[in-house]
């Protein structure tokens, strides 16, 4: 009974322990189904944010993003950012799209999404009307990681071309804009997206009216006209187009006709239109037409209609005012005008030189910071290089020592073969040596015995001389002829140069030695003693020694080994 009890104890107590746990797998399984099916949903409404962009920034608006994952709360942030771009909502920070940019950089740099990002980061910074180069730059990376892409989406390479010519339509490099926005036109064919034409399109005549090229601007209007009243909301540009190119050539009435059609659609547009600059173009229309009275209405107007206060360009609408009231002939009311055009121009004066400088900074601190990315590369280069020099130069160490320990190998293997092969020649030598010292010995008995046979025949000569002359002759021949064969041995069994060299160790190149000399060699080379060489070559001792003397003088004249002579 006690054992069943603490059996349950333990059993609630793992199921209170697993409880929590539980809960949070399951929490956590519908947390990531939710975002899932929230990602699906932006990924429907990012299909529709070109055609019906403020529904899907009303849509966002139903979405809490503090409630999503990392990677569904950045999709949102994107969405965000275009919906905002494409409903003309006022961009006071960029600090979303820097966020949303920054996790596909480190989570996805592979995607669409990372290089729409780095777009609109450029687009974003634009439209809060930065003009320095923190605008360019995600831009041109942008377009970098678009063309390493394998399938392109046409719609993103229109994005960065478009927004890549207009910074530099701003800036005033006209060719260069053409380029990119040519290069935006063809992938607006590809999308075949009539809006993206048009904007291109539009972008292409501004371009070229600014450096008055005026029959190709005619060609890109013409195509502009086109698209009048098929396109929601782009009659106000065509307009605008049209009243530009018409005060160029010279036509006040068409430009001022279509001013006021500009006026009457004002206020269809989504986008948020500046009454005071139609107003100031009206009025310079009318200027044109000679008509001062309308012309001063709508100078006047245009003043009261300013919005931003402190944009750079509204000592103009001033100096329009002291321009007509000069031609009406109200000098007072002129001079009262170019007093605060100047007060205004001086200040846009002092503005554009601190955007200047701050603009200067923001160079110069983002030359130094790339240079300092270029010289922490450079250093990186040179410890890579470094690297490589040292491995190689460890390879080559490494090679010459396995090449002089083979070598060192090789010479040791061959002075041990060399040793043994003198071992086995000296064994050899010693073998024979014993050899021809037995032979010696034989033939020194042989000699001994030969000499008392010489003795015993002349004393047997001295006692039968008288009575055997006959024998004693022939005797005598005998014995004259073994002596004569014996001084004429070296005759009978004279060896070659190979036999001479293998038992003396001596070469004769130049012919010194003759074939005696040769043979006492060899006889001293086996050892043999002065008694022997004297029996052998059938001379006395003294004779020998004279013989040894002679020669080794006559070897030593010639520089060659007396090893040979012992004594």
């Amino acid at each position: 009974m006690y054992s069943f009890f603490i059996r349950g104890y333990k059993m609630w107590r793992l199921f209170f322990f697993l409880l929590p746990l539980g809960c949070l797998v399951v929490c956590y399984s519908c947390g990531n189904k939710a975002n899932e099916h929230v990602y699906q949903q932006l990924s429907s409404w990012d299909s529709m944010i070109d055609s019906e962009p403020q529904r899907v920034s009303d849509s966002l608006q139903m979405i809490n993003p503090e409630d999503l994952d990392r990677a569904t709360k950045a999709y949102y942030g994107l969405l965000k950012i275009i919906s905002d771009d494409k409903t003309y909502v006022n961009f006071t920070s960029d600090s979303l799209i820097n966020s949303v940019s920054d996790y596909y950089r480190f989570y996805d740099p592979k995607s669409n999404n990372y290089i729409r990002a780095l777009a609109y980061q450029g687009i974003v910074r634009t439209r809060m009307g930065v003009r320095d180069s923190t605008i360019f730059e995600p831009l041109r990376e942008a377009g970098k990681l678009f063309l390493s892409m394998q399938n392109p989406d046409p719609s993103i390479g229109y994005l960065i071309n478009y927004f890549l010519g207009n910074i530099h339509y701003v800036n005033r490099s006209n060719t260069v804009a053409d380029e990119y926005f040519r290069k935006a036109l063809n992938y607006a064919y590809q999308e075949r997206d009539s809006i993206h034409l048009f904007d291109t399109y539009l972008a292409l005549y501004w371009n070229e009216m600014v450096p008055k090229k005026i029959e190709t601007g005619k060609l890109y209007l013409d195509t502009l006209s086109s698209f009048y009243n098929r396109l929601l909301g782009k009659n106000y540009f065509i307009l605008n187009a049209q009243s530009i190119y018409y005060d160029v050539i010279g036509e006040p009435e068409n430009a001022l006709e279509r001013e006021k059609e500009l006026l009457q659609i004002t206020y269809n547009q989504k986008e948020s239109i500046d009454l005071s600059r139609l107003y100031y173009n009206i009025s310079d229309r009318y200027t044109g037409l000679e008509q001062l009275d309308s012309a001063m209405l709508y100078a006047q107007m245009a003043i009261g209609s300013i919005q931003d206060t402190t944009y750079r360009q509204n000592y103009l609408y001033y100096q329009n005012v002291a321009n007509i009231a000069e031609k009406q002939g109200n000098l007072s009311l002129s001079n009262e005008y170019l007093r605060n055009a100047f007060s205004l121009y001086s200040q846009s004066i002092r503005d554009r030189l601190d955007t200047r400088i701050v603009e200067l900074e923001k160079k110069y601190d983002l030359t130094e910071a790339e240079n300092e990315v270029l010289r922490a590369r450079q250093q990186n280069l040179r410890i890579v290089i470094g690297a490589l020099v040292l491995v190689i130069v460890l390879i080559f160490i490494v090679m010459h020592a396995f090449k002089v320990r083979r070598s060192a190998k090789l010479k040791l293997m061959q002075a041990e073969y060399k040793m043994q092969q003198q071992e086995l020649q000296a064994k050899i030598l010693r073998e024979e040596a014993g050899k021809r010292k037995w032979l010696l010995q034989l033939y020194s008995h042989i000699s001994g015995r030969l000499a008392f046979l010489q003795g015993e025949f002349e004393t047997l000569t001295q006692r039968y001389i008288s009575s055997h002359p006959k024998v004693y002759r022939e005797m005598e021949t005998i014995l004259k002829n073994t002596d004569t064969d014996l001084r004429d041995i070296t005759k009978a069994i004279a060896t070659d140069d190979e036999a001479f060299y293998a038992y003396t160790h001596l070469e004769d190149e130049e012919g010194v030695l003759n074939t005696t000399e040769k043979m006492m060699l060899m006889l001293l080379a086996c050892d043999a003693d002065n008694r022997q060489l004297a029996t052998f070559m059938n001379t006395s001792l003294e004779s020998i020694r004279v013989r040894k003397s002679q020669l080794k003088k006559k070897m030593q004249g010639k520089n060659m080994d007396t090893a040979l002579f012992h004594d």
